[in-house]
């Protein structure tokens, strides 16, 4: 029968205290003073064996067995929740204990990125749907110090409209992409079978495997927790000492969502289309219609408006995204946008306006049309 004996802090510690040092001298175990003592049970001798249950995502049962008494703790309250989900998956790369625990309090501290259909979640839990471009690369996250450490990019498949995950960290060029109701994937180009998972690369650093009904990368010592994908979603999560230096459409990871939308520039738009849009990898030519057939460029406004008393031409401070030269839009999707007005005799000419127009002020918010989808003609340049 346990018995839960009413005892002081400094009873508990000193009869703790004697008993463990019998085996380990000079050992003074401070930190488990509040353990309770059972009743005596026939321990092993020479032995000493601590047992700790996680029985929720906040508490632990704490069981401390020595040769001559058994000392517990239950309900323990954490100071942080347990990602309890990945318990069984403690750490990716070997089978020391420490090297676990190491990683599972890593994922306590990691922040996430997700995606389920067409809405995102980034680093700061702000959620925005997006309306991605057919065969174009987006930025998704990326370190955005000068080590650039990691980087990971996404696309909607021209032919089948399904998400490809490309990432690159290193020397190493992974992509994961469905295929049926398989999850390919690809290390340098080289397509890595299931039963060669896990996968991992030569240093040590990366490794590859099935989990679920998707595959996850893990990369920890260059940023990146894992990245999961399946079919139907993504999941990226960045260390907890990635937090304020990531970029790309998961965002900055510093806690701060009223200033989400943040181009590659440094501008803030109000649109998340926009915002979105600005992270596309563009192209400067097609050369296959699975490539990107898009770029991205100041537009002018249509109508001309008073600005000042005086006629004006507008020109968007933003980029929008539109089809190659020699290609033409299927697919567009209305953008709301800020837009620089200079007079109409001015002489900024296209050439100076693309260059120099994303550093102006916004005179007007109005909307524009960006294209998703392009088709090229045999003529495309």
């Amino acid at each position: 029968m346990l018995q839960n004996k009413s005892r002081t802090t400094s009873d508990l510690c000193n009869l703790f205290s004697s008993s463990v040092s019998e085996f380990i001298p000079g050992y003074i175990p401070y930190y488990l003073a509040d353990l309770v003592p059972m009743q005596k049970y026939k321990n092993s001798e020479k032995q000493i064996q601590c047992t700790v249950v996680a029985t929720s995502e906040r508490t632990l049962d704490v069981i401390l067995k020595t040769p001559k008494m058994t000392l517990y703790e239950l309900g323990v309250n954490l100071p942080c929740s347990l990602p309890i989900e990945s318990m069984t998956d403690l750490s990716p790369f070997d089978d020391n204990i420490v090297n676990k625990i190491h990683y599972l309090f890593s994922e306590v501290n990691a922040v996430k990125c997700s995606m389920v259909g067409d809405t995102l979640t980034t680093f700061n839990n702000r959620k925005y749907p997006v309306n991605m471009p057919l065969s174009c690369y987006q930025v998704l996250a990326q370190d955005c110090t000068i080590e650039l450490k990691f980087m990971v990019l996404l696309k909607k498949d021209h032919a089948s409209e399904q998400n490809h995950i490309n990432v690159k960290i290193s020397d190493i060029d992974v992509d994961l992409y469905p295929e049926d109701n398989d999850v390919i994937v690809k290390v340098n180009g080289m397509e890595i079978s299931k039963d060669n998972l896990p996968y991992q690369d030569p240093s040590g650093s990366i490794k590859i495997k099935q989990k679920g009904e998707g595959v996850s990368l893990y990369a920890p010592s260059y940023g990146l927790q894992n990245v999961y994908f399946d079919k139907h979603s993504w999941k990226i999560k960045v260390v907890d000492w990635m937090k304020g230096q990531t970029c790309g459409l998961c965002g900055k990871a510093d806690g701060e969502n009223r200033q989400e939308y943040r181009t590659p520039s440094g501008r803030l738009t109000k649109s998340s289309v926009s915002f979105a849009h600005s992270w596309v990898l563009p192209s400067d030519c097609c050369r296959d219609a699975s490539e990107c057939l898009m770029k991205l460029e100041s537009v002018k406004l249509d109508k001309q408006v008073i600005v000042d008393d005086r006629e004006s031409k507008c020109y968007s401070v933003e980029p929008v995204l539109r089809c190659l030269p020699g290609c033409l839009p299927v697919r567009t999707t209305p953008i709301t946008i800020g837009f620089h007005c200079l007079p109409v005799d001015s002489n900024l000419n296209r050439s100076e306006g693309l260059s120099s127009i994303y550093e102006k002020s916004v005179d007007l918010m109005e909307k524009a049309e960006a294209h998703v989808a392009c088709r090229c003609s045999e003529q495309c340049i």
